[in-house]
């Protein structure tokens, strides 16, 4: 089973996807959040401005580009879902271009890898928000072209909208720019662009509702409610995976 959340910066899509990870692993599923990544978590004394992680970044992003490059036939579609994404929403500039593509190919080769029976996969940057971030990155909020970008990712069994009120989310990106190292903020998108995103996540969510597709909305403003849609998502997929597929194989 594979689960991906979609939402603003801020809105806690990592924080929610690690704790619905926990909960799940509790209840004795195998779960695990993969392709994972939170700003402002990496500062280290020995490295204050966050030089080293950086280059570590780039260097790991060079390498994965470098093997994909290298078999072109195994990550064929991936190549082509990418050109055809790109096509649609083309970033305005040339170093986000160069890192949504790069991050569109790792996740579609992660996306499509030969999961164990039982496994549950959480995604919290997946296609949906990838196609969201596209849109902003590129000026692009047609509802044409944001339906024809969503018509060709692969589909996930679980979409998961997170959600918080605007100041809240302002409050934590301002907090998290605090926390990151002057690297990370180089790498990072400013607090106005990713505020802009709201609409279209909206937009990305109505259009995906309006095409059949189930998709859960959490609000996430505080802990009681990400506690409660922890538990409300964990039962959902206990009601998706009824026949135990989903349940860890006892011993």
């Amino acid at each position: 089973m594979i689960i991906e959340l979609f939402g603003p910066a801020g809105s806690g899509k990592t924080t929610f996807a690690h704790a619905l990870q926990r909960h799940l692993q509790a209840q004795g599923y195998v779960a695990k959040v993969v392709l994972s990544y939170e700003p402002g978590v990496h500062r280290s004394p020995l490295d204050p401005s966050g030089f080293r992680y950086a280059l570590h970044r780039i260097a790991i992003s060079t390498i994965r580009t470098a093997a994909f490059a290298c078999h072109p036939i195994d990550n064929a579609e991936g190549f082509r879902l990418t050109g055809k994404l790109i096509r649609i929403l083309a970033p305005r500039n040339p170093i986000w271009l160069i890192r949504f593509s790069q991050y569109l190919m790792a996740l579609s080769h992660v996306w499509h890898q030969p999961y164990d029976a039982g496994q549950i996969v959480i995604f919290d940057q997946g296609f949906i928000q990838l196609v969201s971030s596209l849109a902003v990155f590129s000026g692009v909020s047609d509802v044409e072209k944001l339906k024809s970008a969503l018509e060709l990712i692969p589909s996930s069994h679980l979409a998961i909208a997170t959600s918080a009120a605007e100041p809240l989310l302002s409050q934590r990106l301002s907090a998290r720019l605090l926390r990151q190292t002057y690297m990370e903020r180089l790498f990072e998108a400013d607090c106005r662009t990713n505020l802009q995103s709201i609409p279209i996540i909206d937009r990305v969510k109505s259009i995906l509702l309006g095409s059949g597709k189930f998709v859960l909305s959490i609000d996430t403003s505080d802990e009681g409610g990400l506690q409660e849609s922890v538990a409300r998502v964990a039962r959902e997929i206990g009601a998706m995976g009824s026949d135990g597929q989903c349940k860890a194989a006892e011993a």
